[in-house]
């Protein structure tokens, strides 16, 4: 018996890539809208479990009259959180939906620190299928990766903005986050030609989006 050649395509586009999808404007409201599974895709959109994060009952209300989600009932409330179905009406789990040899699955989430991360299943001709529209959609530049299994390190760090990841790299470099510590941030900044207080604040900010981003996909 032959085995189906399934395999896995894992995309991540940061929010600035994003912004011509509808959904992001969603993170105006919500810290993360999480893809929990997959109710139905027999209608003329797909109706998935979706796992909603926010900070104030405004995001709900934005959820109910957002152009990317049709909210059909909800699972499960507590503060801050809620569990809900809803059928997804945007451009890329259209694509999905209008390819019958791919599938959505976790990890898939939009969020605030890190963009869109998505995983999709299915056979190679529809993987491929799938990244040739998905190209026509977002920017060249965005990380798709395809393999036989998932890999959960490709969503370990987060997308840093360019001066941030510049500093943290050099830190990395000369060996600040090394215990002990081989050089201090007055060396950073000597080596990047910037204010001490400014490296401290660049470093500051990334390890707060990492730290966040780990925080985000443990749970």
């Amino acid at each position: 018996m032959v085995a189906h050649d399934l395999r896995f395509l894992q995309i991540q586009v940061n929010v600035d890539q994003a912004k011509l999808l509808p959904g992001v404007k969603m993170l105006d409201f919500f810290s993360t809208i999480e893809f929990v599974s997959t109710i139905s895709t027999n209608s003329d959109y797909p109706e998935y479990i979706l796992s909603l994060n926010y900070q104030n009952d405004r995001a709900i209300e934005a959820f109910k009259n957002s152009n990317s989600f049709d909210m059909t009932s909800i699972i499960e409330e507590k503060p801050g959180c809620m569990l809900v179905t809803a059928k997804a009406t945007g451009p890329l789990p259209m694509l999905v939906h209008q390819n019958p040899e791919v599938w959505i699955q976790t990890p898939t989430i939009l969020s605030k620190t890190n963009g869109l991360f998505m995983t999709i299943h299915g056979t190679t001709k529809g993987l491929k299928k799938f990244r040739d529209e998905v190209s026509q959609i977002l920017p060249p530049n965005i990380k798709i990766r395809i393999s036989k299994e998932l890999k959960a390190d490709y969503i370990a760090a987060p997308q840093l903005p360019n001066r941030r990841k510049e500093v943290m790299e050099m830190a990395v470099k000369l060996g600040y986050y090394n215990t002990p510590r081989k050089c201090t941030q007055r060396d950073l900044a000597e080596a990047l030609g910037v204010r001490q207080g400014t490296v401290a604040e660049h470093l500051q900010s990334a390890e707060s989006m990492i730290i966040q981003s780990w925080a985000d996909q443990a749970k």
